[in-house]
């Protein structure tokens, strides 16, 4: 296959298989060698903030001087971002062989997986070609049964907030939730937990630390000045960052805690490293601003919203907000948060949609908006959105684009193409 055949095949693959659990993934992995059992893994899972909490533990370990493979998902512009060593992205080439040799070990060995575990076996594949010294892996969904917890015996296992999310798949409850992404915790395990979160999860990954004999760290709450911004204090040390939003210290401690576990199992890792990379570490869709009065952030979950929305607040500025959402997600709760946000700070809302069927169409989100007593633009065409809303946007007003990151990673292409 070339590059657009790969790319073809991959999307065609159904996102969830018919048989539940990893066993097709382990027969695939299997016969082709069991690349994984050749990697060392960090394993990082949760609801919010797992893709910047792997990009800071990545960025910290090639600044240290290790082949660090980074697996993520889901890609913000194209699909190769998910699969990167030091930073840079596996190239089309690299991505095209190796596709095909996976696809021809499933039609081999009838090991048909799901997409997300297709894509596991393929950055699996390439990291150990690759000879890479760590890889960070992001869990895709939940825990438990989530391909990426075909893997033995991390070196560390990391949580970011665990929230409510994938209700349909994880349960409604934040109890059901926590329980089945604390799934990828192994025995005799050092396991980095988020400093903020409800109780329960608290209590739930606790436990199962305890049945597993494994080790539970919780980072302590850093100092946050309001004297300079994106920085904070952490047992006495100073750290800046380039990534925004005030959530982003609680991910970097939860980085640093995971980077101070592998410390103390003999790893060299300066702390200059871990400083240097924190302030340079970055990630796209993020709270990102792609001009100086434009934000993207890909938050489509009510806390990862809230979240939002606090760091929004502290920059005191009057926002137009451009949102698209997802039908499978929690709309009305996300709506009903930027509604109340709207009202308190008198914002502007433009709803448009994503040409993609999961998607709610433009009209609805209208209608939510008007219970709550907010009268919001509507355009079908989140292009044609986002050029209306540019035009009319005041100098003290900021646009967030929020809401989904398909909506933030095609506002963000489309700018990006049109700057160039």
């Amino acid at each position: 296959m070339n590059y657009k055949e790969t790319l073809e095949y991959i999307h065609s693959i159904p996102k969830f298989n018919r048989v539940l659990g990893n066993a097709l993934l382990e027969k695939l992995l299997n016969k082709m060698g069991n690349p994984q059992d050749n990697l060392k893994f960090i394993h990082i899972g949760g609801t919010n903030g797992k893709g910047s909490t792997c990009t800071m533990v990545s960025q910290i370990l090639t600044e240290a001087g290790y082949k660090t493979g980074l697996f993520t998902s889901p890609f913000l512009k194209f699909f190769n971002e998910r699969i990167k060593i030091n930073g840079i992205p596996i190239s089309n080439s690299d991505l095209a062989d190796i596709a095909s040799y996976v696809k021809n070990m499933t039609e081999k060995y009838d090991a048909f997986v799901s997409e997300f575990a297709f894509d596991t076996a393929v950055a699996f594949e390439y990291f150990n070609r690759q000879n890479c010294d760590f890889v960070i892996l992001e869990v895709g969904l939940g825990g438990k049964l989530d391909a990426t917890n075909i893997i033995k015996n991390p070196l560390v296992v990391g949580f970011t907030a665990i929230g409510l999310d994938h209700c349909q798949y994880l349960g409604n409850t934040i109890d059901e939730i926590s329980k089945e992404k604390a799934g990828i915790i192994k025995k005799n395990s050092d396991v980095v937990l988020y400093p903020i979160q409800e109780s329960k999860v608290f209590d739930n990954i606790r436990l199962i630390c305890q049945e597993k004999n494994s080790n539970l760290i919780i980072p302590e709450l850093p100092t946050l000045p309001e004297t300079y911004k994106n920085s904070f204090e952490y047992k006495g040390t100073r750290y800046d960052l380039t990534l925004n939003g005030r959530f982003q210290t609680y991910n970097a401690v939860t980085a640093i805690e995971i980077i101070n576990s592998l410390l103390n199992q003999g790893y060299a890792i300066s702390s200059g490293c871990i400083t240097n990379s924190l302030k340079h570490a970055n990630i796209e869709g993020r709270f990102e601003f792609i001009a100086p009065n434009i934000i993207v952030d890909g938050a489509h979950n009510p806390q990862a919203i809230n979240s939002f929305l606090k760091s929004l607040k502290n920059l005191n500025k009057k926002i137009h907000f451009l949102v698209a959402f997802m039908s499978d997600k929690d709309y009305e709760s996300i709506i009903n948060l930027i509604s109340d946000y709207a009202i308190s700070e008198k914002s502007k809302i433009t709803a448009t949609e994503i040409n993609m069927p999961r998607c709610l169409d433009s009209g609805t989100i209208k209608n939510i908006f008007m219970k709550n007593n907010i009268v919001s633009d509507i355009n079908s065409n989140p292009i044609s959105a986002f050029n209306e809303v540019v035009k009319t946007l005041h100098k003290d007003e900021l646009l967030c684009i929020i809401g989904s990151l398909f909506l933030a990673g095609e506002i963000k292409k489309y700018y990006e193409e049109k700057n160039s």
